[in-house]
């Protein structure tokens, strides 16, 4: 009797952490969706804040990624629930390509952590001069986001704008999110004149600022994933040795 309560114990916790692994699956893919869809266009804009592709790409790895987690969370509660080792041996290889996958990750983050601060500092600079863009209108309205938000001009300065292609046209000008009273129809002309109506530091040092605050919550989300992966794969091992048990001991 005591047997086969914990036998249907080991099923009710495979399905039970693998159903909290499949809804961080869905939130993560419709967090995709959202991002590629027109309900996430002003979020969309700071993926096309810079130039790089890998930032382009994170909404479909998002994608990708929470439908492969779906995928393996189902056959997990598939393969408790009809008792089958095929499918639990499938979902333990899947899991454990899948965390070794993730440290993969963690490990080459912070290796190459400051060509990442590089290539960001690159891609602001280069993404300066799609200001005003007809083609480029999500990055206008990205950057003039930005420098309202966080209250900040240029790359590292206000000057910054004085050598971009919009600048050039725009003599001693920056961009009017550069202004503290954006009321002032003339406070971002001639600014060099009067720097006390804009924002003189650059963006770069508050968007790492702030990339890195956020990444505590992403570290916090990825540890709780890590922890439900964990205990899934050590109850799914479980009930696949304690199904072949049962098997061995029938026959």
């Amino acid at each position: 009797m005591s047997g086969d309560c914990g036998y249907k114990c080991l099923k009710f916790m495979v399905v039970f952490f693998n159903l909290l692994f499949w809804l961080a699956g869905c939130a993560l893919f419709g967090l995709g969706i959202w991002l590629l869809s027109n309900k996430g266009e002003v979020a969309g804009d700071y993926t096309k804040l810079t130039g790089s592709t890998n930032y382009k790409a994170a909404p479909i790895l998002c994608i990708v990624i929470g439908a492969v987690t779906i995928v393996v969370a189902f056959l997990a509660c598939c393969g408790a629930i009809k008792e089958s080792q095929c499918m639990l041996g499938s979902y333990f290889a899947f899991i454990v390509l899948i965390f070794v996958l993730e440290i993969t990750a963690i490990v080459l983050t912070y290796v190459y952590r400051e060509q990442i601060e590089k290539n960001l500092r690159g891609d602001i600079k280069d993404t300066l001069n799609r200001y005003k863009d007809i083609d480029h209108e999500s990055v206008t309205r990205a950057i003039d986001e930005i420098q309202a938000g966080f209250k900040c001009c240029g790359n590292y300065k206000y000057s910054d704008w004085f050598n971009t292609t919009w600048g050039r046209k725009n003599k001693e000008s920056v961009p009017k999110s550069c202004c503290k009273n954006p009321s002032d129809d003339a406070c971002h002309k001639h600014v060099s004149h009067d720097l006390t109506k804009i924002y003189t530091k650059g963006c770069y040092d508050f968007v790492r600022k702030y990339l890195l605050n956020n990444l505590h919550v992403i570290s916090g989300f990825g540890i709780w994933i890590a922890v439900i992966q964990i205990m899934g794969m050590i109850f799914g091992l479980c009930l696949c040795c304690q199904i072949r048990h049962s098997n061995d001991t029938y026959v």
